[in-house]
């Protein structure tokens, strides 16, 4: 492995509980309480995806950036200040980086709040690259986001391993021809199966690569 390409949501930052409540507090203040199936499908989507499909889901006259700005201020003061980073996470990046190893993210999140969260926890300087869905306009059920990720760090997809916590990412992963590492979320517990079905590695914790 030279190259790693990490998801965030989940994957490095605890983080996925906050937008699991951003979503469903989101529909509460418009008096729809969210089934479960249906908000695990919007955890899944891209901002692209979403922001629409919530809009006409509501019928809500407001434009994609409203939307788009009013989500990331629901979840801008955690990133801020209480989002964690998974029990280790810091250690294995540190580790990554001292060996050499080309490090970039890929997520389907918003750019100022991974930044804000990752220079508070004291490892954005590990990060060589960032690829953002919103770049490549489609879900990680497509490979895109990870080969522009690798592509930013200079390290061809064989040679890189992406980890990720969701099964629609490992498979986008495995199309474009990267090795995959499954981690262990809370909120993807029901998945726990088929992330080690379709992953070539699975683990319930950073600290099992340290």
């Amino acid at each position: 492995m030279r190259g790693a390409i990490f998801d965030v949501d989940g994957t490095l930052l605890d983080s996925m509980q906050v937008w699991w409540d951003v979503v469903v507090d989101f529909f509460k203040e418009h008096g729809v309480e969210l089934p479960y199936e249906e908000a695990k499908e919007y955890k899944e989507m891209t901002m692209k995806e979403s922001i629409p499909t919530i809009k006409n889901r509501l019928n809500l006259d407001l434009s994609f950036e409203e939307l788009s700005n009013t989500f990331m201020h629901m979840g801008l003061k955690q990133y801020e200040t209480t989002v964690p980073l998974k029990k280790g996470a810091d250690k294995y990046l540190k580790k990554l980086h001292n060996s050499g190893i080309k490090i970039a993210i890929a997520t389907s999140g918003y750019e100022e709040l991974c930044k804000t969260a990752f220079t508070r926890l004291g490892v954005w300087n590990y990060i060589d690259a960032c690829a953002f869905s919103s770049e490549v306009g489609v879900n990680k059920s497509n490979p895109d986001v990870y080969l522009l990720a690798a592509k930013r760090i200079g390290i061809p997809p064989e040679e890189c391993t992406v980890f990720e916590d969701i099964t629609t990412g490992i498979g986008g992963a495995k199309k474009g021809g990267f090795s995959t590492c499954a981690i262990f979320d809370e909120t993807n517990a029901d998945e726990t199966d088929a992330l080690k079905q379709l992953s070539d590695h699975y683990i319930t914790g950073w600290e099992e690569l340290l």
